[in-house]
């Protein structure tokens, strides 16, 4: 299993249309294997400043779906209003858990 933590950042003033374009794109995700574990909003840091607009963690079984999800035309035809809506994305990507029970 890949474990996925994904933090984006929305272009300011843009929030709604990188919701949005977030919401079908990871109907195609879940289409292709994957599972949202959560999505939220993170609290602000001491500065006031959220450290990004959303955090993701996902998980897909296999590195080949994580491909065909990338590679799915429906995922690309899109990305006209993700560069419009989401100026940052990091991803921090494992297939290691550890165990701390």
């Amino acid at each position: 299993m890949i474990y996925l933590v994904v933090r984006l950042t929305w272009v300011p003033g843009r929030a709604a249309e990188g919701a949005e374009y977030e919401r079908t794109v990871l109907r195609y995700f879940v289409e292709h294997g994957g599972e949202i574990i959560a999505a939220f909003k993170p609290q602000a840091q001491a500065d006031g400043l959220p450290p990004a607009d959303e955090v993701q963690i996902l998980r897909i079984p296999t590195q080949a779906q994580i491909d065909a999800y990338l590679s799915d035309p429906r995922r690309l035809a899109l990305s006209p209003k993700r560069a419009a809506s989401i100026a940052v994305t990091e991803i921090t990507i494992s297939e290691r858990l550890v165990d701390y029970s």
